[in-house]
């Protein structure tokens, strides 16, 4: 028993290299694991009680797609014009 205990100990120690690429978010353009996160904006919202909301931008590394998504919502297609628009409006001390 004790030999399948360092079974499971050698294989994790295996693993542990490869768990970034597998945990990766899937594009919904092109389905490929190349989802990258690039940034999280804090923008002025007024319909939110707190008055702002977080907006997090997203490329695909397959198919050059850009998405962003906001809070915890949904991945939604956006653009290169778009990600300026939200850099330049987010608020500093973010």
């Amino acid at each position: 028993m004790k030999d399948f205990h360092w079974i499971i100990v050698f294989a994790a120690i295996l693993i542990t290299p490869f768990l970034p690429s597998l945990l990766r978010s899937k594009c919904p353009a092109c389905k490929k694991r190349k989802l990258q996160s690039l940034d999280t904006k804090k923008i002025h919202a007024e319909e939110e009680p707190s008055r702002f909301t977080y907006v997090t931008l997203y490329r695909c590394d397959a198919c050059r797609a850009l998405f962003k998504r906001t809070k915890s919502g949904a991945l939604q297609e956006s653009s290169l014009d778009e990600h300026k628009i939200f850099t330049e409006a987010a608020v500093n001390g973010a």
